[in-house]
């Protein structure tokens, strides 16, 4: 019984893993939202700009024993993760205002930035949950462009949490740390577009 709910949780940890979930909502929600010029220069700004370089840096870092494991678990260890994410978030942020500065997708990158870079703080003092805490930003994202989605991917958010803590990677508390940084951090983002207005409330 032990194995199988060990091989659940890691199952539900793979196909929640931020490297897959939110390359997934940019390549494949915002075609079918965004009109295909916007929806392409997004992508390749999100997926091109930081994910791809991000997930080759990992590899490496994974292959020659600098980091652990693919998911970077040890906090001294994501130090040099978010030394090399943010930069490339800071980028693209610049990039994105440049391009389209009054779109919502700016804000997005902006409040995600700014998610990491809190992130980042906080791992100097103890580890949260990124698994966590961008799954619950995503879903954000996709509210608003579909709220059944988005209430969905929220959920799934917290089976994530139950698979980092029944894998062991992160504590209660620090996956209660990332519940709730996804939680200010998109509340923001959904404030800062206006998304609450929508809703007449």
């Amino acid at each position: 019984m032990k194995q199988e709910k060990i091989k659940i949780a890691k199952l539900i940890s793979v196909i929640g893993h931020p490297l897959l979930t939110i390359p997934f909502y940019v390549a494949i929600v915002m075609f079918a939202f965004e009109d295909f010029e916007k929806a392409l220069l997004n992508s390749v700004l999100i997926i091109g700009c930081i994910f791809l370089p991000l997930i080759l840096q990992m590899y490496i870092k994974s292959k020659n024993g600098t980091y652990t494991n693919f998911d970077v678990s040890d906090r001294i260890q994501r130090k040099t993760l978010f030394s090399f994410i943010i930069p490339l978030m800071i980028v693209v942020t610049i990039i994105s205002f440049k391009t389209s500065p009054d779109s919502d997708f700016s804000l997005s990158v902006l409040f995600a930035t700014i998610l990491v870079v809190i992130s980042h703080i906080i791992n100097l003092f103890t580890k949260i949950s990124l698994h966590v805490s961008l799954n619950i930003y995503l879903s954000a994202l996709v509210t608003t462009a579909n709220l059944r989605f988005g209430i969905a991917v929220f959920l799934f958010s917290g089976l994530i949490a139950w698979s980092r803590i029944a894998l062991k990677r992160h504590t209660f508390k620090e996956v209660a740390f990332g519940i709730c940084i996804g939680l200010i951090i998109s509340t923001s983002m959904l404030y800062a577009e206006g998304f609450f207005d929508g809703l007449n409330i």
